[in-house]
């Protein structure tokens, strides 16, 4: 059963972790900018159903309902084709996972691996969104046993400044069915705010609660039913735009974003 999560108080966590220059990529074969609504309610709630079970490498990005779902490696070297997570067929996780345990659900979700983590970002540019809850779970080996916080993920928001805030939600242990799904509502900073960006990646702990992101290849998460909230109404794009908004989209590959500092650290509580 799902526990329904505010954003905790962190524990003690490692050094930041400056990150280079992040780049747009390739859009997933089967989603079409025609999909797109011709206009973005307040709330809109972004999920993986119809998908198919497919893996998620440096630089790929899924464009869904008027957002752009970017999965990222941390690593300053990485390539495109690294392995950071996957799309996963929740009615049949065990097969899809493999080694790690994965939360069951009745319809496909985003996980993300060896440090992976995701960005969201509008495909509008300038709009702007906050975040209203989501869906999460920790990921982790069969063979581990876990402490009774056994990580946490961290929702970190950017706004035009380029000034940025972060809000971090517990992560729970296994139970007898291994990890599940737990709702997260954000705080009302988050679910009002006006940011260009969202990024989520998770933070692995040990048993003194002692936790890092960016540097064991541990933080691991699974993610679902991220609802935001539009801070700024998108422009109705022309049904004879939306083609030419997708070939944007790829011309934007190798082109270098501004430089965001995505904070892998945390005050000591």
């Amino acid at each position: 059963m799902k526990r329904s999560s505010s954003p905790i108080d962190a524990p003690r966590a490692a050094s930041s972790l400056r990150l280079t220059p992040l780049v747009r990529a390739t859009i997933l074969a089967g989603l079409t900018m025609a999909a797109l609504p011709s206009a973005r309610a307040a709330d809109v709630t972004i999920d993986f159903n119809g998908l198919p079970p497919i893996g998620l490498t440096h630089a790929d990005a899924i464009v869904s309902q008027g957002f752009n779902i970017g999965a990222y490696s941390p690593d300053p070297d990485a390539q495109a084709g690294d392995a950071v997570g996957a799309i996963i067929d929740g009615t049949d996780s065990v097969a899809s996972c493999g080694f790690l345990q994965c939360p069951a659900s009745n319809s496909s979700y985003a996980s993300f691996v060896n440090d992976g983590y995701l960005e969201l970002t509008s495909t509008t540019p300038g709009a702007t969104f906050g975040v209203k809850s989501f869906d999460a779970s920790f990921l982790g080996s069969n063979a581990y046993d876990y402490p009774a916080l056994p990580g946490f993920l961290r929702v970190q928001g950017f706004y035009a400044d380029n000034s940025t805030v972060w809000e971090d939600y517990r992560f729970y242990p296994p139970g007898s069915e291994g990890f599940e799904f737990n709702s997260y509502e954000a705080s009302s900073l988050f679910s009002t705010a006006k940011f260009t960006s969202l990024y989520f990646f998770a933070f692995v702990c040990d048993a003194n609660q002692d936790c890092s992101a960016f540097d064991t290849g541990l933080g691991q998460f699974a993610i679902d039913n991220i609802t935001t909230t539009s801070g700024v109404a998108a422009p109705v794009p022309e049904p004879s735009t939306w083609l030419m908004m997708g070939a944007g989209l790829l011309g934007v590959v190798g082109a270098a974003r501004r430089r965001k500092q995505v904070q892998a650290s945390t005050p000591a509580v």
